[in-house]
């Protein structure tokens, strides 16, 4: 990967654990707490494409807070205080097992690393922080510059915008499909980080690898 210089990494479900929240609390929520995750997770993203098409921008915090009351509405659990200890959470997610020495790895080899995220700059830097990869990230870009959500082609222009850095020298990496698909479409080099074993989306662009962990990126880089 001779042109590559940066790698740019989409944040949640890629770097932190979006299941880490309702994990934490399964004791408070019951035997509901995938049910509710991946609920919450779902409307999450649905909620920020719809916004797209209707034109209604509004930050991501908001959007997670909407999404979380519409599962837990929708699973009956009326229950204000674990509502507020799960929005806490999920500010303060927790980094996958394997992100830190990757990324310690990757700038050690002389690559840039730079979160692209819909999250806004203070979910974002809470999460770095909690992680301990402060140090590690060299920028955070978050949809907020340009006020629309992925897969919008203006927020993966913020990569060339914000930091002049040409499509032919980032590899992105995510582990949404649909992140993969519109990214690859969009030029850049992408792998997919398939932590489930999850199928590819029936949508242009392709990722030019596949892996199921990020332990996995080192290799490629190099060859």
């Amino acid at each position: 990967m001779d042109k590559i210089t940066t790698c740019v990494f989409d944040a949640y479900g890629t770097l932190f654990d979006v299941n880490a929240a309702c994990r934490e609390l399964s004791k408070e929520v019951g035997d509901k707490w995938y049910e509710l995750s991946s609920l919450w997770r779902l409307r999450q993203v649905e909620y920020t494409w719809l916004r797209n098409s209707m034109k209604e921008y509004i930050d991501f915090w908001k959007i997670t807070s909407d999404a979380l009351d519409y599962a837990m509405e929708t699973l009956n659990i009326k229950n204000i205080k674990l509502r507020k200890d799960l929005l806490s959470l999920y500010l303060n997610l927790e980094a996958y097992p394997e992100v830190k020495s990757v990324l310690e790895k990757i700038k050690k080899n002389g690559f840039k690393t730079v979160i692209l995220s819909n999250g806004n700059k203070k979910m974002l830097e809470c999460a770095v922080s909690n992680a301990k990869i402060q140090d590690l990230i060299d920028e955070i870009l978050s949809v907020d510059d340009c006020k629309v959500y992925k897969p919008s082609s203006e927020v993966y222009d913020l990569v060339e915008s914000k930091m002049g850095v040409k499509i032919e020298k980032v590899l992105f990496l995510s582990s949404n499909a649909w992140d993969i698909h519109a990214a690859s479409n969009y030029g850049f080099k992408t792998i997919w980080v398939n932590r489930f074993q999850a199928k590819l989306e029936r949508l242009p662009g392709k990722p030019y690898k596949i892996i199921n962990s990020l332990e996995q990126i080192e290799k490629i880089l190099k060859n």
